[in-house]
């Protein structure tokens, strides 16, 4: 998340788009850029092994277990990828529904939520405009910083279900109204029918780069 950060603060318009795709280890707790730590159980969190770190983009919680991470950082307004915050989640929403497709996953994109919903603590409790589900269930979460032409999204592709397990780790007064994330998510494993090892989780990030590749008609180039 820092270097995430720090290439958002060193990118400078019209420079070529970077695209990173990295797993959690050991797995976090990131809320977004507006949300309070004091909301979440630190001594939980510790026990379990996991940080808790804040993320420079909006949204809200997530847990970062049996998952991909992805981040985009680009230029906006520019050629690639739109004018706005709508036409560049849109831009990107096209990669990730591609890669899902190549994975024989039909994907649809979220048109928004009620108001109630997005008071809530949990990215995956609900989908938010410009989130992406299969089967009626939310699947891939993505948050947008934007500053100077440039920007900065992050988004997480559920693989497994550890992020079942996030409701755990807040205080007890913050549990209210979350009710039961299994009837509102789904991940890559369930839907492959198969647990995913590191080794495809690995092999899924090289399919969802040439995704990317292919969607913004760019060559990727890796380092």
């Amino acid at each position: 998340m820092e270097r995430d950060a720090s290439l958002l603060t060193e990118h400078r318009p019209g420079a070529d788009p970077i695209l990173r795709l990295y797993r959690w280890e050991p797995a976090a707790v990131t809320i977004g850029y507006n949300q309070e730590f004091s909301s979440f159980d630190q001594t939980r969190i510790d026990e379990a092994g996991y940080d808790l770190v804040r993320r420079p983009t909006g949204g809200r919680a997530i847990l970062h277990a049996d998952e991909l991470t992805y981040a985009v950082i680009g230029t906006s307004p520019g050629p690639v990828f739109g004018a706005s915050l709508h036409e560049t989640y849109m831009k990107i929403n096209q990669a990730l529904v591609a890669f899902l497709s190549d994975l024989g996953l039909v994907a649809e994109i979220s048109s928004g939520e009620s108001r109630e919903a997005a008071q809530g603590l949990v990215c995956f409790r609900s989908a938010g405009r410009h989130e992406i589900s299969v089967g009626g269930k939310k699947i891939i979460g993505s948050a947008q910083r934007r500053t100077g032409g440039v920007f900065l999204q992050h988004g997480s592709i559920l693989a497994g279900r550890r992020h079942l397990d996030l409701p755990t780790f807040f205080r007890h007064d913050a549990k209210r109204g979350h009710g039961d994330l299994a009837a509102v998510t789904t991940d890559l494993g369930q839907l492959l029918g198969d647990a995913l090892t590191g080794t495809d989780l690995d092999e899924l990030a090289v399919r969802l780069a040439g995704a990317f590749g292919r969607t913004l008609e760019l060559e990727i180039q890796t380092g």
